[in-house]
């Protein structure tokens, strides 16, 4: 035997053994490994730390009705997690009032009432501020049409609703349901408190007028602190198609029907387009980012087609808002795989609320992976926290969408490293940008650094 020879084919032959098993190593694997559990384990307490911004939220007492500029009575089947027999709930009312049952019976939820009132009485002001402090979110959008007691409030962000414009005339033939029913006299309430805002007790004589009133509201909202107008035109109307009619055709209509009468379907289609496309265009100048309702709906009559984000694309990409930040609520949620791909614009981002308390955390964890794994830094952290009831109020969803978060965005992170694809201090840094840089960033509160070990 020609030892130096064998020995130099066993030397060769380990070489390209261990530089393909590196080879191996060096790429991301289909599923975790035995690893994943301790990772886990590590990323947890580590993410609990970082302070939140949430990008979308209800603040407000349980019989506040500047919550929202819709509203809905009931829904014929909602989602079991939602549902007030989730021990959840319980769970939540025991971390932040010391609930001291097991159930929300009357004579018990009764307890939980007392409690409540007796927090707001005793903190005044404070009481929203006091609850952010038992979540750890440091600052959080307020979805809501006047902030009222949260007026001032630094640790909030106004996001103030604008549909209502998109509906002057008289709207009996848009309510084909119970839930339009519902919604219409709600959103002419708000626009006539819009218009008294801009000086006006009724709709302006002409339509340049009615022009000068929306951008005077838009202005005095973003100096009292706005951060973002809302759309939750999907209740209302349908997002796909939205035509890009001229401003003579949107002027005739309104000098048609500002004094009376009710548009045809067409005519009202085309005025509500013209309208949604101009306060688009004055979002960007105004730094307003522009916050879209891109999910599933509450009641009964919600089409999830009408209302999927990726009938904005359009809009999104049109050269002509380049300058416009949109969110799109609640991520297209159930359609957040296709959702996520108009993230790759440089003026889209998607925030994970609603679905976070819809779903429970192991589905959750399979979205935050998917857009985790595509694009980190356009992602955010979202309560959408709620005054439902006196039993799962603001404070009790607000603790429930953390919770929630903390878990699913550290088991999403965790499988990444586990397979391959990031290192545990990279998942960290998807962290903060999920749960506070982000955000921070687009509502211009300073980024924080790494936590403190």
């Amino acid at each position: 035997m020609n030892l130096p020879k064998f020995c130099s084919v066993v030397t060769a032959c380990l070489l390209i053994s261990l530089l393909a098993g590196s080879t191996c190593r060096g790429q991301a694997q289909a599923f975790p490994g035995k690893d994943f559990q301790a990772i886990y384990d590590r990323l947890l307490p580590q993410i609990e730390k970082i302070p939140i911004v949430d990008m979308h939220a209800h603040p407000g007492y349980w019989d506040d009705t500047d919550v929202d500029a819709m509203a809905v009575d009931t829904s014929d089947l909602d989602p079991v997690r939602s549902r007030l027999t989730n021990p959840e709930w319980i769970a939540a009312a025991k971390a932040l009032y010391g609930y001291p049952y097991a159930d929300f019976s009357p004579g018990h939820t009764k307890w939980l009432e007392e409690k409540d009132n007796a927090m707001r009485k005793e903190w005044g002001k404070e009481y929203m501020s006091k609850m952010l402090d038992k979540v750890g979110i440091q600052v959080s959008a307020a979805n809501r049409v006047a902030m009222d007691y949260l007026e001032g409030n630094p640790r909030f962000r106004w996001v103030f609703f604008v549909d209502p414009f998109m509906f002057p005339f008289n709207n009996q033939n848009l309510a084909i349901n119970p839930d339009r029913a519902q919604f219409f006299p709600i959103q002419e309430k708000a626009l006539h408190r819009y218009l008294k805002l801009a000086g006006l007790s009724e709709l302006p004589a002409d339509f340049a007028g009615y022009e000068k009133a929306m951008h005077q509201v838009l202005v005095l909202d973003r100096q009292q602190g706005a951060v973002a107008m809302k759309f939750e035109a999907a209740y209302f109307r349908s997002l796909a198609n939205i035509s890009d009619p001229p401003r003579e055709k949107a002027e005739a209509i309104y000098n048609k029907y500002r004094a009376g009468g009710t548009p045809t379907q067409e005519e009202y289609l085309l005025f509500q387009d013209y309208i949604f496309r101009s306060l688009i265009a004055q979002a960007g100048p105004l730094n307003l980012e522009v916050h879209v309702h891109s999910a599933v709906g509450s009641g009964n009559y919600y089409h999830l087609a009408e209302g999927n984000a990726m009938q904005l694309e359009d809009i999104v990409r049109d050269p002509r808002y380049k300058s416009t930040i949109f969110v799109m609520v609640h991520g297209g949620f159930p359609y957040t795989s296709e959702t996520i791909w108009l993230a790759a614009l440089p003026n889209v981002y998607l925030d994970a609320s609603e679905f976070n308390t819809l779903i429970y955390p192991a589905q959750y964890s399979r979205i935050l992976k998917e857009w985790f794994e595509l694009f980190p830094e356009k992602v955010t952290f979202g309560s959408d926290c709620f005054p439902y009831t006196q039993e799962v109020a603001t404070p009790s969803t607000y603790w429930l969408a953390v919770q929630s978060a903390h878990t699913a965005s550290a088991a999403a992170l965790a499988e990444m490293v586990s397979e391959g694809e990031i290192s545990e201090a990279r998942a960290m840094e998807i962290a903060r940008l999920f749960f506070h840089d982000t955000t921070a960033r687009l509502f211009g509160i300073t980024p924080v650094s790494a936590p403190k070990q």
